[in-house]
């Protein structure tokens, strides 16, 4: 079913357009973004000329942070006005479980007797409900509040979200607290009401945790291409080592290990690499992982023959990219989710290195994000 609400809400800007035009747009932007920067492969302008769609094209989201506003309007955020919430308004990209969900979390805000979060004078307890399902069947709801100012408060809530957890069922519930003011879907003190306080998914065979402040890959029917692209890209990996940097969870790293020499990550936040940890031993394989910023990491010591990359939307720290010029391992895999930046990225790149293999696949349908993958081999 289309969004009600497309032109005031931003999550699905693109759903107007009929999805084989959506793939052919992005493959035009990619290629227009390469042709701005004037990128080459022998001789050449540099092309992307393969993208794969989605598996699903609607309700792929296995993710959603629904607002709770000052008034108990529950629901996404107007399109570039933070302060705005669309009351009743789940997404037609999320998973139906989460949409299922979403109208129970809804109805038990407005009626648990909880203040609401003003987000202009920084009072009141309720901020967010961020609910996550797998394809397991399995079902993360995580209430986020503001910090009880006393017992009392803190006793209602709690009284409250395990009321939604007898209302709602799901594999496991989470209190999640914010003692800022900053107004993000993620809390610094973390309560499991119900469960253990995460989820397992499951990509390709391999087996996967996930807690609340982790990343985890967003369109769960589509990872196993991603996982399948990176994988082929990297080639065959026995008697090598292999370096996953931007590890997160160790999506891709857990792939490679027992099949290279060596398996290493690199992650920057903390609870991340305590998941990474945790799915190692969930797939009986041995990674060594390293919680650490990537530009601040001495990796080249390691020696590594190929290296996997996948940064935030942000690109790569200039630091980081320096250190890949300057080890410059045989084989790069790079994963982007902005391939703007890229282009910016290859233009240094391509001085040590040729594009040996690219493909674009659609992580985020109804939206102009895209995740490309390219492999880079030492000139």
């Amino acid at each position: 079913m289309p969004c009600p609400n497309k032109d005031l809400c931003g999550s699905c800007g693109w759903s107007h357009i009929p999805y084989e035009k959506q793939l052919e747009q992005k493959l035009s932007d990619i290629n227009g973004s390469f042709k701005l920067k004037k990128l080459s492969v022998g001789g050449n302008p540099l092309r992307c000329t393969e993208i794969l769609p989605s598996a699903k094209a609607e309700h792929y989201r296995n993710r959603m942070d629904f607002v709770i506003d000052f008034q108990g309007k529950v629901g996404l955020r107007e399109k570039g006005k933070w302060w705005r919430v669309i009351d009743n308004h789940p997404c037609f990209i999320a998973d139906e479980k989460i949409d299922e969900l979403f109208y129970k979390v809804r109805s038990w805000a407005q009626t648990a007797g909880l203040s609401y979060f003003d987000r202009k004078a920084h009072t009141g307890l309720l901020r967010y409900g961020s609910i996550r399902c797998a394809s397991t069947g399995q079902t993360m709801i995580n209430i986020i509040t503001s910090a009880p100012t006393d017992e009392s408060e803190k006793n209602q809530a709690r009284s409250a979200i395990e009321t939604l957890g007898q209302q709602t069922h799901p594999t496991t519930l989470i209190w999640s607290i914010n003692h800022t003011i900053s107004d993000v879907s993620f809390g610094d003190e973390l309560k499991a009401i119900i469960g253990n306080g995460s989820i397992e998914e499951e990509i390709n065979g391999l087996r996967y945790t996930i807690s609340p402040n982790a990343f985890f890959q967003t369109n769960s029917s589509t990872a196993p291409l991603l996982l399948q692209t990176v994988q082929e890209f990297a080639g065959d990996v026995s008697g090598k080592t292999v370096l996953d940097l931007y590890c997160g969870t160790g999506f891709f790293a857990i792939s490679f290990a027992g099949k290279a020499k060596k398996t290493i990550g690199v992650e920057l936040v903390p609870e991340a690499i305590v998941d990474a940890r945790q799915n190692a031993k969930l797939n009986n394989v041995g990674i060594e992982f390293h919680d650490a910023k990537t530009e601040e990491f001495d990796w080249k010591k390691l020696n590594p023959d190929i290296v996997i990359l996948d940064p935030p939307r942000s690109g790569m720290h200039d630091k980081a990219l320096q250190d890949i010029i300057k080890a410059r391992p045989q084989t790069i895999v790079y994963v982007s989710c902005n391939y703007k930046n890229f282009a910016r990225e290859l233009i240094m790149l391509q001085e040590f290195y040729k594009v040996t293999a690219m493909r674009a696949i659609d992580m985020f349908p109804h939206t102009p994000h895209v995740e490309l993958v390219t492999r880079l081999e030492l000139k």
